[in-house]
């Protein structure tokens, strides 16, 4: 919504310089309204700030008054501007927090969440329930005790502030740890993982928040450049999961039985997912564009398991067969043994 339009901001800035009391006449004249909201981007006319002002006192019940003598505007009294929140937006303001609460550590939480309590005093919310609670009613799928959860808000502000962070990165393949460097530009989370993805020595990199120590901000700025955010975007488009970079975008077409054929019509497996075929007793085929990653693989057919065939490309159903023919020679192996 742009500035000009978005009233009630105006209406709070405006009531905010109105209590202050720290202009040249105490309170603040039309020119030092008009100066405060231009400083903080709203290019309004004259009139909009005195139809504001107009608001303040007829709609919301300001004790506001004009001084003619110091052409200034003040409150007679001490006087609060209510934020137009009903009960039912600040209980979907705690749900929300609720499914943030990943980023409890975060300084900016903890004040959404104390402006969120007051709103509630304010609002005087008496819960159906005595013992109502949020994660009583509502179960998440994210798992808040995963490992690398104290990264997620610092990572978080060093994006924000584009600031390089440092850390040790532990892959699970391998006991040596190494050291990082690396510009940060974006949080991704996967299956109740989460990953920083960013450039180190001019290349994409992304590294998975459960396998860093040691982490630091430092006071290292760096510019960051929409070109690499689009191709961070662009490869994320057509992939499942994370690990992506690297490969190319192909059409995959897979065939699921009757019985799955609901769930995936009804929660799609890509967003780039097309029926192809559909008959009641003869199943679903659908095409994906899709990166043919690991990631993919696991994700969108071996879970399946035989309620899914891999129509083309032929490779791809060569490597699938090929995986199920080594889980066969595994379980046939441990009958001899």
């Amino acid at each position: 919504m742009p500035k000009t339009k978005n009233a009630y901001l105006r209406y709070l800035l405006i009531h905010s310089q109105i209590r202050r009391n720290q202009y040249k006449e105490g309170y603040p004249t039309i020119d030092d309204l008009w100066q405060y909201l231009y400083d903080e981007g709203y290019e309004v006319s004259y009139s909009t700030i005195e139809k504001d002002l107009c608001f303040l006192k007829n709609e919301r019940g300001a004790p506001l008054i004009y001084d003619r003598r110091k052409k200034c505007y003040k409150y007679t009294e001490d006087w609060e501007f209510d934020v137009p929140l009903t009960p039912e937006a600040v209980r979907i303001l705690q749900m929300t927090l609720h499914k943030l609460e990943i980023f409890s550590e975060a300084r900016e939480f903890r004040m959404v969440n104390d402006a969120i309590e007051k709103l509630s005093d304010h609002f005087q919310i008496v819960r159906k329930y005595p013992d109502d609670r949020l994660n009583k009613y509502i179960l998440f799928e994210y798992t808040k005790g995963f490992s690398g959860k104290e990264h997620l808000s610092r990572i978080y502000e060093a994006i924000y502030d584009k600031r390089t962070i440092m850390f040790t990165h532990c892959r699970f393949d391998t006991e040596d740890p190494t050291q990082r460097t690396l510009q940060p530009y974006i949080l991704k989370e996967h299956r109740n993982r989460w990953y920083v993805i960013g450039k180190e020595n001019d290349e994409a990199r992304i590294f998975g928040l459960d396998r860093i120590c040691d982490l630091a901000v430092t006071d290292n700025y760096f510019i960051q450049e929409p070109a690499f955010y689009d191709e961070i975007f662009n490869v994320l488009r057509d992939a499942v999961g994370v690990f992506a970079f690297g490969f190319d975008s192909e059409d995959v077409v897979l065939h699921f039985t009757p019985d799955e054929a609901p769930y995936i019509k009804t929660l799609p497996l890509h967003r780039s997912q097309q029926p192809v075929y559909e008959n009641e007793t003869g199943g679903y085929t659908v095409k994906l564009h899709v990166k043919v990653t690991a990631e993919f693989i696991n994700d969108c057919i071996l879970r399946f398991g035989d309620r899914v065939r891999v129509v083309s490309p032929q490779s791809l159903a060569e490597h699938v067969a090929g995986i199920w023919q080594c889980a066969i020679d595994s379980y046939n192996a441990s009958r001899t043994v």
